[in-house]
């Protein structure tokens, strides 16, 4: 009698342990495109773009990456770095006050009030223009691994 008991007690822990390893998170970055492994330079999941704010499930964890399946579409699977995902939920939207860049600082905590005390505590004279220029620049993947080979450096590989 205590053998029908425990079956079904063993597939639930097995079906808590498998719910507990899994959780939802966000995308906290501008976009981000899966990568079918935990390279920099491996290979994109053909046919989705995470966006800012997208909700994800983790399915495990290698190193600072996180296989994650998107919740708008469970039939993609891929690897994201783990910078690029919180844990605190992220509403994406409109909003003429803001731009997609400051949305994703403040996701992350950094806030325009944060932007305003430094600048008073520190008496930063920081050219904000400058940066967001340096931040609008982009180096392809084909680019930064030439350029890598070439000068025979590490690929950053894990």
């Amino acid at each position: 009698m205590k053998r029908h008991f425990l079956i079904p007690a063993l597939i639930l822990l097995a079906a808590g342990s498998l719910a507990a390893q899994t959780r939802t998170m966000y995308v906290a970055t501008r976009n981000v495109s899966l990568k079918t492994g935990t390279g920099l330079f491996a290979g994109t999941v053909p046919g989705i773009t995470l966006q800012y704010g997208d909700q994800v499930t983790v399915l495990q964890e290698k190193s600072s990456w996180m296989e994650v399946r998107p919740v708008r579409d469970t039939s993609k699977r891929g690897w994201v770095r783990s910078n690029s995902l919180s844990a605190r939920r992220i509403v994406s939207g409109s909003s003429a006050s803001a731009s997609a860049g400051e949305l994703a600082l403040a996701g992350k905590g950094f806030s325009a009030e944060v932007e305003a005390s430094y600048k008073q505590s520190s008496g930063s004279q920081a050219n904000y223009a400058d940066i967001d220029r340096m931040e609008a620049q982009a180096v392809s993947l084909e680019e930064l691994y030439r350029f890598l080979t070439e000068g025979r450096l590490n690929l950053g590989e894990e």
